[in-house]
């Protein structure tokens, strides 16, 4: 298959996959409400479970990502550049909830932001840049809009101060979550108008307006946190992992190279369920309260989510979209 061909594949598969994710968030954002219960423990049983079998998968591939960005400047060392540069970003993620929670939180939206949006939104001209934006800000945005209170609350326990993230919510968040629906609005209408006009690529662009649709009626139908995983574990993460396998059109198999990135996450992510187990097993006190261990919990999966967005932004995905192999490297690569 020619290099054109191939990056034509897996435009098809992001297409198919975009309706099959938004035809399971649409049906889940409809029936929730009639058939869960309304319990927080159901919801943090089921957002536990969709991060464990949906989210967990793309984020084990870290490893792969260091290896394309530090193999070609630390050669054989670069597993230890990896392990280096994780640990500090770790290590300051959890420093700075301890220290200034107040300042990490907004960095950590920003930067999750960016990280969503590059990854939603594929190559293109000049207006990739604010659809960039407004993709990456929909879940937050979204959250604040549709479930004020509950993210207002949530905020102020997660950095143990409700006072201090009720101002920044109200004066920082709601404003910014009231103007981004205007940014939202321009990439709709420019979506709709390629559609109408034919002007660009219509198909795109009708899958582009109803994916948007589809995640605001699951912030409007579903509580924020499962809104925002149903939103990570079955758009954003399957895209991640396409990026893995379309990176390098030399290979000339897109079915083959995919199945091969799929294998790949097997492994890594039973280590890591074992391993967040036995954690749990040793670690963690039956007396300790819920509330306390599930800030904890947060606290790494954010120190964890840091580093996995630089590697990823370093490694798959930049300002101007896929970064693809060389063709020499890639041809190199080829079984």
């Amino acid at each position: 298959m020619t290099p054109d061909g191939y990056r034509a594949w897996f435009a098809s598969l992001r297409r198919a996959h975009a309706v099959a994710a938004l035809a399971v968030i649409g049906v889940t954002a409809i029936l929730y409400p009639f058939l869960a219960p309304a319990s927080a423990l159901f919801q943090l049983a089921m957002a536990g479970a969709l991060l464990l079998l949906l989210v967990l998968p793309h984020a084990a591939l870290d490893q792969y990502a260091a290896l394309i960005v530090l193999q070609p400047r630390l050669g054989r060392l670069w597993p230890l550049g990896f392990m280096v540069i994780y640990g500090v970003l770790a290590v300051s993620v959890v420093a700075g909830w301890m220290i200034a929670p107040q300042i990490l939180l907004p960095a950590l939206i920003l930067l999750a932001a960016l990280h969503y949006g590059l990854g939603d939104v594929e190559e293109g001209s000049l207006w990739r840049y604010p659809e960039i934006v407004a993709r990456g800000l929909a879940p937050f945005s979204l959250a604040v809009l549709f479930s004020l209170p509950q993210v207002t609350a949530f905020a102020g326990w997660l950095v143990l101060d409700v006072p201090m993230a009720t101002r920044v919510i109200y004066d920082w968040a709601l404003p910014v979550a009231l103007a981004w629906q205007g940014l939202w609005a321009l990439v709709i209408l420019r979506s709709l108008w390629q559609t109408l006009s034919g002007h660009g690529d219509g198909m795109r662009a009708v899958v582009r307006v109803c994916e948007m649709a589809v995640i605001v009626l699951a912030f409007a139908m579903l509580p924020p946190l499962i809104a925002l995983v149903l939103y990570v574990g079955l758009v954003h993460a399957p895209r991640h992992l396409f990026d893995f396998a379309a990176r390098n059109p030399a290979i000339g198999n897109p079915s083959r190279a995919m199945m091969r990135v799929l294998r790949a996450t097997i492994l890594p992510t039973a280590m890591t369920i074992a391993l967040l187990a036995l954690m749990i097993f040793f670690f963690i006190d039956p007396a300790m309260p819920h509330a306390y261990s599930l800030r904890i919990a947060i606290w790494l999966v954010s120190a964890f989510a840091v580093p996995h967005a630089v590697f990823t932004f370093l490694a798959l995905r930049g300002f101007t979209g896929l970064r693809e192999m060389r063709a020499e490297a890639g041809s190199q690569s080829r079984r």
